[in-house]
């Protein structure tokens, strides 16, 4: 997973007693803006069911190299 990003997350709380539109449109704003953690199943067999495709996990930045030394 990615790093949180803590400045969206304040700014953009999840609705108490979301409905499952609220829910979609949360977790696809989430995962353009913040790398904590992947789409949760339910809500991306939601996006399949709406023809909408499941936003891949962002990666955090690489860490160093431990390639061929």
């Amino acid at each position: 997973m990615g790093k949180i990003n803590a400045a969206w997350h304040e700014v953009h709380p999840m609705p108490e007693k979301s409905t499952l539109d609220q829910r979609v449109a949360w977790h696809l704003e989430h995962a353009a803006h913040c790398g904590c953690r992947c789409v949760p199943r339910g809500i991306a067999e939601e996006l399949v069911r709406r023809g909408i495709a499941v936003p891949e996990p962002r990666k955090s930045s690489p860490g160093p190299s431990t390639s061929g030394r």
